[in-house]
Formats: C-alpha cells, structure tokens, sequence
C-alpha cells in the first residue's frame, strides 16, 4: 500500500474530506490531493503530523512496519454515526431535565421554601442538563460539523422557552428595586416587566438562530 493509499484510507475511515484534513495539517486542498495521489510527498514534519493526528506510527505510514503503539485516544470517541443515532434521545431527555429544574424554580417561587433548596438544585439541573447535550455537540461538530452545529442551535430553540423565564423574573425584580427608589410602583408590575424581558430574549434567540444558518 502506498502512502498516498494510506493517507486516504485514515481520511475517509475519520470521515474527513480533503479540505478538513488540509485545514488541520495547515496545507492547502491541492497538496493533500496530490499527496494522495501519489503525485507528491508530504514534509518530514507534514508525515510525522499526520503519524500524530490518526494515531499511526511514521515507520507504518513511510515503510509499513506494524505501529506497536495503543490506539491515539481521538479514536475512542464515538462514530459521528453512533453520536447521530443517540442525539434525539439525549436531546429529549435533557429538555425534559430542564424542564424539570423550571418546575422545582416554580415550587420554590409560589412556596417560597427555607434557603430556597428547590431554586438550587433547579439551578444545578439545568447546568448539568445544558452541559452534558452541548458537550456531546461539540463532540458531533469534530466529525460533523454541519449536523454539531444543527443539533446546538435547535437545542437553544427550544431551551430558551424554559431557561429564560426565571433570569427575566429575577431581572425584572432587580428592575423594579431600582425604580422603586424613586417612584411609587406597585408590586404586580413585575409581571408585565418579566413578559417584556422574556419575549425580547426569546426574539432575539430565534433572530441569532435563523441568521447563523
């Protein structure tokens, strides 16, 4: 096998095309063509880069000796194909996990509970629930970026409907201290500031959304 052959068989086995692999390797699209087909070779430092980033050895990739080395750790990341088949479900359950930290905001806000437990743990829900769904999007965008960047912003569509509402409250009472020092507002006015806050976020989240398609 030549090592035009095997560059692009480690290429396609990642699921790269020739412009993604360039871009990483910091050459241009017509250099990793030639290199593949057989028509040019690839620097010393370009042969050893490539040896680091598919986790192959530099005597396996210039004279086919067997790397004795462990597989590089990129390569024990899920197929983009596995992460696409598992993302719906993810994307369901953390939703539902949002959703869930809202209701405990909720309970707390009606209840108004000693330390505000419920709002806490809320709080640490969403997190979680956020970090783990765009954690695994950024993982997608390494093999796919399209699909990575596709799941982010749908993600954002519909979690904005359920993080913003309590930061508006919060924001509007924050408001309505300030405004207070100075005029006689009653308290219910809370209410239509954190409606206004809340449908200028959700707005401007669809507004970002549709444009950065």
């Amino acid at each position: 096998m030549t090592l035009g052959e095997k560059i692009t068989g480690l290429r396609k086995k990642r699921g790269l095309s020739q412009e993604e692999l360039a871009i990483t390797l910091g050459v241009s699209r017509q250099a990793v063509s030639k290199w593949e087909l057989g028509d040019a070779t690839p620097d010393t430092d370009k042969v050893v880069a490539l040896a680091e980033y598919f986790g192959v050895t530099t005597d396996w990739l210039l004279r086919d000796i067997e790397p004795a080395a462990a597989p590089h750790p990129a390569d024990t990341i899920p197929s983009a194909a596995a992460m696409l088949r598992d993302t719906p479900m993810l994307f369901n359950l953390t939703i539902g996990g949002n959703i869930f930290g809202a209701a405990l905001m909720l309970y707390d806000l009606w209840q108004q509970t000693y330390y505000h437990i419920p709002t806490v743990l809320g709080l640490f829900l969403q997190t979680g629930m956020c970090a783990l769904f765009l954690g695994v999007c950024s993982l997608l965008e390494r093999e796919q970026p399209s699909a990575g960047q596709d799941w982010r912003r749908r993600y954002w569509r519909c979690n904005i409907y359920v993080l913003a509402p309590f930061p508006c409250f919060w924001a509007a009472n924050l408001l309505l201290d300030i405004a207070a020092m100075k005029f006689a507002i009653p308290t219910f006015a809370v209410l239509p500031i954190t409606a206004v806050l809340y449908l200028a976020v959700c707005l401007r989240m669809r507004w970002v959304t549709q444009n950065s398609r």
